[in-house]
């Protein structure tokens, strides 16, 4: 029985795919609901962020935080409900980057290595550009390789998530905790530069 009305989702409202949703937890009668508005969410979420990768992350983002919302708050609409949604994740997102510290870095540093210039006039290298490969080197092999994928190879979260067969989730922790780590760790080495020289 339950094949059959899984078969025949494309024919239901929006509201009886939200009620057996909310019924079984069947993650399928969720998707193929949020299928529907996707493109909406999508255009939404670009206007917002400016940015394509952004609103392809953001897409995703919503769509992982929409289970659990959906099982706590009763919907009668779901479609004006996952429009006011979407636009609160993009307010929030605009919210916390402009409160998220940025990494001071020379702003050669978190380029792609082809734009580097690593080279001084008298042929040593950058000594911020040595102590940034170093540090990189030295994270964990997960965190190194979502920083590569994404600063180097200009890689969304959704892309090294497919790559690196990983949840949206763990990309994004392991990116942050990555740039930290590496912000940490390119401020010692300067330091500790600075007391030899």
């Amino acid at each position: 029985m339950l094949r059959f009305l899984k078969s025949n989702t494309s024919q239901l409202s929006d509201q009886q795919l939200l009620e057996r949703y909310v019924r079984s937890e069947d993650l399928e009668f969720l998707s193929k609901l949020y299928e529907r508005y996707v493109e909406l969410v999508f255009g939404l979420c670009l206007k917002y962020l400016e940015n394509e990768a952004s609103a392809e992350d953001a897409v995703m983002e919503i769509y992982e935080e929409l289970g659990p919302k959906l099982l706590k708050h009763e919907v009668k609409n779901f479609k004006s409900w996952l429009y006011v949604f979407s636009r609160n994740h993009c307010l929030m997102k605009i919210r916390s980057k402009k409160k998220e510290p940025r990494l001071e870095f020379d702003p050669n540093l978190m380029q792609s290595l082809e734009d580097l210039h690593p080279i001084t006039e008298n042929g040593q290298e950058n000594e911020n550009i040595h102590a940034l490969k170093d540090c990189l080197e030295e994270l964990p092999e997960e965190q190194k390789n979502c920083i590569k994928w994404f600063y180097y190879e200009d890689r969304s979260y959704k892309e090294i998530a497919e790559e690196e067969d990983l949840p949206l989730g763990k990309v994004r922790s392991f990116i942050q905790n990555g740039r930290r780590n590496i912000k940490n760790c390119v401020e010692k080495k300067t330091i500790k530069n600075e007391s030899k020289g």
